[in-house]
């Protein structure tokens, strides 16, 4: 959901929720034709051969929340969000009759290994991290195959929405990006990188505060140097810092987040 390309950040481009590339017209699912390709061949890797029909009682269907208005212990009212990996859910908890949000891996059970445990690991991070300007992960859990978590929901616009509408007054900006530094800055007073800072991963509450939100990307600092084996290129073009961007400028750290938040208030101003 990145709305930027590899030079400065610019609202209108596209990019793929999964590798970051810039997305060509019309491109489905919001996946680059790399990631697609890849999607398509991880389901034909889970799916029988179609001259085989399994016994109905072998038959594993993938649970999909789009077709369920209850998903355990909660009730789904509507999908608010879409990424390249999970689908979020405005949601009531019946147990506790409260609403929350609730994320679920885009393609279920379906999923590859790396997909279920970077979504895990989305969930135990995010869980660590206690601080009324991050997102509160409630409840980590798999139903019926599925794995998801439950998390406050946030009833506002991100910070791309609002920079859509044009560029923020200079004091709103820098007062969002000051109260948004000082979490990242808890963040890796605990340890944790985000990775993934952009306008589209902040959320702004109904008193008008930045939430920080989409740990998918996160890792522990210690670990750091080790995150990128074969090179690849992870976070957002036009919000990722150049060592992230190329592994061979060195490993990240919370500089890089740093230059992201640089980022981000270039974007809100301009």
């Amino acid at each position: 959901m990145s709305e930027s390309s590899s030079g400065t950040p610019m609202a209108s481009a596209r990019t793929c929720e999964e590798c970051g590339g810039v997305l060509p017209a019309r491109a489905p699912l919001g996946l680059c034709p790399r990631c697609l390709v890849a999607t398509g061949l991880e389901l034909a890797r889970h799916s029988s051969p179609p001259s085989v029909e399994p016994a109905r009682e072998n038959r594993v269907e993938p649970v999909s929340p789009d077709r369920l208005h209850r998903f355990g212990d909660y009730e789904l009212i509507e999908e608010v969000a879409r990424g390249g990996m999970g689908i979020v859910y405005r949601a009531r908890q019946a147990s506790l009759d409260r609403i929350v949000a609730v994320k679920v891996l885009l393609f279920g059970r379906l999923s590859s290994d790396e997909f279920i445990r970077r979504f895990r690991d989305e969930a135990r991070v995010a869980a660590a991290l206690q601080h009324p300007n991050i997102v509160s992960i409630h409840e980590v859990g798999e139903h019926e195959g599925q794995p998801y978590f439950s998390m406050d929901f946030v009833d506002g616009r991100n910070l791309a929405d609002l920079a859509r509408d044009g560029p923020l007054n200079p004091r709103r900006a820098a007062g969002y990006l000051q109260t948004i530094c000082l979490a990242i800055q808890y963040s890796h007073d605990q340890g944790t990188l985000h990775r993934d800072l952009k306008p589209s991963n902040v959320l702004i509450d109904r008193f008008d505060q930045p939430r920080i939100t989409d740990f998918g990307l996160a890792t522990r600092l210690k670990h750091a140097s080790d995150i990128n084996p074969d090179g690849r290129a992870f976070g957002s073009p036009g919000y990722v810092s150049p060592e992230q961007a190329d592994p061979r400028d060195g490993p990240p750290g919370t500089p890089s987040d740093i230059y992201s938040l640089g980022a981000i208030l270039y974007h809100l101003l301009t």
